[in-house]
């Protein structure tokens, strides 16, 4: 009789599988990862196999390109800022003792030049003195040079005479700013110059008049012939009676500042560098206002009301139409430091050709020393 009864869970027929059968399929090839994974054909799934080789190689050559581009990002970096240094820099290493010893012969002789005009001792006259003064200097410093291995030279090619216009202390105290007179308020300390350096003026507060309008007035004056405006520099009293109002006027403008004293109580104004008491005054400016770039145009320098400010000041001016004392160009008494004002001859500038040479590094130039020219 046949078997009729039901199957039980769990049981199959011809190897088949039922639905919520959770047994080992029957076929042996078939894997127990590729079973848990529903894969009972014994295959894995190739194409997914592709697509995780593609995205690992993906990643990789991702990382390698980035690598690429930071280390190119690194060397530009690098080569941006030794350029900059370069640019910046101006000499090297080996030059910074070369330019070093430039600059300390261009302070050195300009020590010398101011020097001889006010001390001239030779019969042979100031440039002669600035010469021999120059060469001794050049023989000591380049024997101390080649101590160290430097084979160094410092040799005067070229010297333009000029004058030493001066007020200086009498007795240790300070002189009205009036021709050599004494009695002269308005006089022409220097006519037909071309070129002025060096020019200062020191004034005692307590001297200066308490109006702008009859102030002590420094006047710059073109001549005929000149292409220069009038332009000038007046000091007068300012509230705070020890400070001073300086007032620059030129044909068009005029410029008013309040300075305080310097340490030693009194004023010093810097005609052709531009500052008061050692603070710059941006309308002060001897080249824009008076003096032109290159100095042929003529110009004269008075004083009005000197008799409002007692002081000192020196200056040293080029021009070759003055000779040492002549009373009709400079207003000054003749070449005797003992007077009031005085005028001499001197050394306006100076061409030097200098040379520095070590086993790194050779180095030349041709300097001009005019010490308080201008923008100097």
């Amino acid at each position: 009789m046949a078997d009729v009864a039901p199957a039980r869970h769990g049981d199959s027929r011809d190897g088949e599988r039922r639905d919520g059968d959770v047994s080992r399929p029957s076929n042996p090839d078939v894997s127990r990862a590729d079973w848990r994974s529903g894969d009972t054909t014994g295959d894995r799934d190739e194409t997914a196999t592709g697509r995780d080789e593609d995205r690992a190689q993906l990643i990789l050559i991702t990382g390698l390109t980035l690598a690429v581009i930071f280390v190119t990002v690194v060397l530009l970096l690098n080569t941006v800022i030794y350029t900059e240094n370069l640019a910046t820099r101006g000499v090297d290493a080996g030059g910074g003792e070369a330019v070093e010893f430039r600059d300390g012969a261009v302070d050195d002789l300009g020590a010398i030049m101011d020097r001889e005009h006010r001390t001239e001792s030779s019969v042979d006259g100031v440039i002669a003195d600035f010469e021999a003064s120059a060469a001794a200097y050049a023989n000591a410093t380049t024997d101390l040079r080649a101590r160290d291995g430097v084979v160094a030279d410092i040799t005067v090619v070229g010297i333009e005479p000029g004058h030493f216009i001066a007020q200086e202390e009498d007795g240790g105290g300070y002189d009205e700013l009036t021709a050599g007179d004494g009695t002269t308020a308005d006089w022409t300390v220097a006519g037909n110059a071309t070129r002025a350096r060096d020019y200062r003026v020191t004034v005692a507060p307590d001297s200066l008049s308490a109006s702008s309008g009859d102030a002590f007035t420094i006047v710059a004056e073109g001549a005929p012939g000149g292409s220069n405006a009038t332009w000038s520099v007046s000091l007068w009293s300012a509230s705070d009676p020890d400070d001073i109002n300086v007032t620059v006027t030129n044909e068009t403008a005029s410029v008013t500042e309040t300075f305080a004293p310097a340490a030693d109580g009194n004023h010093t104004v810097d005609v052709t560098g531009g500052t008061v008491n050692g603070e710059p005054f941006d309308a002060l400016v001897w080249a824009e206002g008076v003096q032109n770039d290159d100095g042929t145009a003529d110009y004269d320098i008075r004083y009005e009301n000197g008799d409002e400010a007692t002081g000192t000041y020196h200056l040293v001016v080029q021009s070759d139409d003055l000779d040492s004392g002549d009373d009709d160009q400079y207003g000054s008494s003749p070449a005797d430091r003992s007077s009031q004002p005085y005028v001499v001859d001197a050394v306006y500038s100076a061409d030097v050709e200098i040379s520095h040479r070590t086993p790194e590094l050779e180095y030349g130039d041709v300097i001009r020393v005019a010490p308080g020219e201008r923008d100097a």
